[in-house]
């Protein structure tokens, strides 16, 4: 079964019930296992600084402040809190070139796995927010703790998909500028999430950049298309111009898409995370984004 060509508001609030097994912590150690071959940091909520008080029996005495020790003559303490909030930041690309594919489209998925992702986010008492990149528009929501007030990011993200256009070529730098500008808006402390085919992407440095900031998990959106050209496919764009099959060219394809992604990889270094979501997993889609443990049996979730 291939993946639906939009996706319904009603749709997008009926995750809620299937986020409940998905662990955001989990899902970004386990891509940056996957791209770097070993466990990534937590991305749970840090610890905030409360104060310095007297030291009690039974205190950590690794957060002792020494100065303060020395200067007052006993022995005090720095103590800490959780963080309350986390931001979980999405960008989304909703742009017409992800919503044909050979097995699904792209741009469905993306809609999907963002809706998710941020019913996850809420339940885990974090927040969320983010970016819908579009040929067109641009949407920013500025992060939010409450399923109201998340309902209209679900509701802005089905009308992209319902308003997607016959497909356009996206122009040269544009995805790059629209991460530079996500980037510039993210709250400290964000965990972020950016959902792309990332075809068009060209900015490495901005990537490493992102990545010395905040954890970054890349979840590049892919079809069969993209990396396996049929020989009856009609003319494609590559290098700049239109060209007709040919085993040249197929094999050119290919080594543009596997470019693609190590060099997406290579930006993350070993600090980001990577997953890979193909529309191939039709109706399944939601397989890839759970561990064997944690995916839920419950019957229909996944229709």
């Amino acid at each position: 079964m291939t993946l639906a060509l939009q996706v319904t508001l009603a749709e997008l609030q009926g995750l809620q019930a299937a986020a409940r097994h998905l662990q955001l912590d989990q899902l970004y150690r386990r891509g940056h296992q996957a791209s770097s071959g070993h466990a990534g940091p937590r991305t749970g909520r840090g610890l905030e600084f409360r104060e310095i008080r007297s030291y009690q029996p039974g205190d950590d005495l690794r957060y002792l402040d020494w100065k303060v020790t020395a200067r007052r003559g006993e022995p005090y303490t720095r103590t800490f809190h959780e963080e309350h909030r986390r931001p979980l930041m999405l960008f989304v690309d909703l742009a017409s070139q992800l919503q044909f594919g050979q097995a699904g489209s792209k741009a469905v998925l993306a809609a999907r796995v963002a809706g998710l992702l941020g019913w996850s986010a809420l339940q885990g008492k974090d927040q969320v927010g983010g970016w819908i990149e579009t040929d067109q528009q641009r949407y920013w929501q500025a992060p939010v703790d409450r399923p109201q007030t998340y309902s209209p990011w679900l509701a802005r993200l089905a009308d992209c998909t319902a308003q997607l256009a016959d497909m356009q070529l996206r122009p040269a730098g544009q995805l790059d500028a629209a991460l530079d500008a996500f980037a510039r808006r993210l709250p400290r402390g964000s965990l972020v999430m950016l959902i792309s085919d990332f075809v068009g992407w060209q900015s490495a440095v901005l990537l490493k950049q992102l990545v010395r900031r905040h954890p970054v998990q890349v979840l590049h959106l892919t079809d069969p298309l993209d990396h396996t050209l049929p020989a009856d496919a009609g003319p494609v764009w590559l290098n700049g111009q239109f060209e007709r099959v040919s085993k040249h060219l197929q094999q050119q394809w290919s080594e543009a898409f596997h470019a693609r992604q190590q060099a997406l990889r290579q930006a993350l270094g070993q600090s980001g995370s990577y997953l890979q979501l193909d529309t191939s997993s039709g109706s399944n889609w939601m397989e890839q984004l759970f561990s064997r443990q944690s995916y839920p049996q419950t019957t229909g979730i996944f229709a």
